[in-house]
């Protein structure tokens, strides 16, 4: 059960400031408006409108707004008394600080406002309404700090995979050579290039071929033939077929597009 300490809305001044201190409650904050940076011995967490901010029990913290500009959130201060992992939410029983910008806010702020409205009454359903709603905000928050940090990964994933693309385009890559890379199967490493940057793997080995041959084609002494073979094609005509799909034309009339261009460049000088 979640059980609430205390739950508000602050309006706060510039200049607020929280003393450092150790919590004795878990406290979830949103900032509606303007900005606050908390400081805690797990991290420096800068807040704006949208951000949701997470502190466990017993956590070291200090926090301050800008001198020039007032801020705004909604606080809530309770406690988890279970076990487990905390209503299936294991950041309620684990020690760590956090912070995510829940993905849709209105919605958001809409529930910690009738939160603070069930705290206020004196009612027999308000443990129990104020339970579910902190349970769901928290669930929002989970959701959202997951994402992210999901994100990062596959981020990170796909920096990897296209540098190794970068260091060996001129050779023929398979997708299993990539995933033996990063150590993923094929079919993961397939899937999250693609839905991460909305293009194929092969697409973007093409297209660093192809921005090389445009380099080459106009800054080299080699011939199309010849660019072909470096660049890792089995055949020219392969080549010219790739290069037109990513160019709009061939490479011989890429190089005369270029030349007219430039001597048209010059005529005008």
């Amino acid at each position: 059960m979640i059980e609430p300490v205390a739950i508000y809305y602050e309006h706060c001044e510039p200049g607020w400031q929280v003393p450092r201190s150790r919590t004795n409650n878990q406290i979830a904050v949103l900032v509606t408006e303007g900005r606050a940076v908390f400081e805690t011995e797990q991290g420096i967490f800068k807040l704006s409108r949208g951000d949701m901010l997470f502190m466990p029990e017993g956590l070291e913290r200090s926090a301050v707004n800008s001198p020039e500009e007032a801020h705004e959130m909604y606080v809530a201060h309770f406690h988890y008394a279970g076990e487990g992992e905390g209503e299936g939410l294991p950041l309620v029983t684990a020690p760590e600080a956090r912070v995510a910008k829940p993905h849709n806010y209105d919605y958001v702020r809409n529930r910690f406002a009738a939160l603070v409205q069930y705290w206020l009454r004196q009612s027999p359903c308000r443990p129990a309404l104020c339970h579910a709603t902190l349970l769901e905000l928290l669930a929002l928050f989970a959701e959202a700090s997951e994402s992210a940090a999901s994100q990062g990964a596959a981020s990170g994933l796909v920096y990897r995979l296209e540098a190794y693309i970068l260091l060996h385009y001129r050779r023929t890559i398979t997708v299993g050579e990539l995933a033996a890379h990063v150590g993923k199967t094929p079919n993961y490493v397939s899937a999250l290039y693609r839905q991460s940057t909305g293009r194929t793997l092969t697409d973007y080995m093409q297209q660093i071929r192809i921005a090389s041959a445009c380099d080459l084609l106009l800054t080299s002494q080699m011939n199309i033939g010849e660019i072909s073979d470096y660049l890792g094609f089995c055949e020219q005509s392969y080549f010219n077929k790739v290069f037109k799909k990513i160019t709009g034309t061939l490479p011989s009339a890429y190089v005369r597009h270029k030349v007219d261009r430039s001597e048209t460049d010059e005529d005008d000088d």
